[in-house]
């Protein structure tokens, strides 16, 4: 690629705010005549909001992003209809699971369709069986196995002490 033509300044300005003398800004000069208040106020009442809308990720504006979301819209309503075919569902559940799958269907930051997608698995599928119950299940078995050996063993030792101390009284 190389070097830009005109590279940035490498310190930035004294004083930022004094970028241009006041006697040679135009907008400074634009406010001291009355014509160029109310070219200001026009100017002001008809300034559009610029930049992206809200929720719009980066390289998408406004005129790419509503025909991306119409879509997810519509498969959203489509998959959701067939989830309610196999589960019965009520209203609130229905469209919590359309936004959802909405988020998941639009390109939005990857956090937040992993966020959809784990409500979405978390409602709709069975969680596997946990394995610590089965291993926890054993042990507690291995563990009352030992104490029944050790029961056992503390038995015969005592039986001998008193048949010992019984011979020779």
């Amino acid at each position: 690629m190389g070097a830009p033509k005109n590279p940035r300044r490498k310190t930035p300005r004294k004083n930022p705010n004094m970028a241009r003398p006041a006697h040679k800004n135009p907008l400074a000069l634009q406010h001291k005549t009355p014509e160029g208040r109310a070219k200001f106020k026009a100017m002001i009442k008809t300034r559009k909001n610029s930049g992206r809308p809200l929720g719009v990720p980066d390289g998408y504006g406004k005129g790419r992003m509503v025909p991306i979301v119409e879509q997810a819209q519509k498969d959203a309503k489509k998959v959701v209809s067939i989830m309610k075919q196999d589960h019965e569902m009520d209203a609130r559940a229905e469209e919590a699971l359309e936004t959802a799958v909405e988020i998941m269907r639009t390109p939005v930051h990857n956090r937040d369709r992993l966020q959809a997608a784990k409500l979405i698995l978390d409602f709709t599928k069975v969680k596997p069986v946990a394995k610590s119950e089965v291993t926890l299940n054993n042990a507690e078995a291995f563990l009352s196995s030992l104490l029944d050996d050790d029961g056992e063993q503390d038995e015969n030792p005592t039986e001998e002490t008193e048949s010992s101390t019984e011979e020779t009284v």
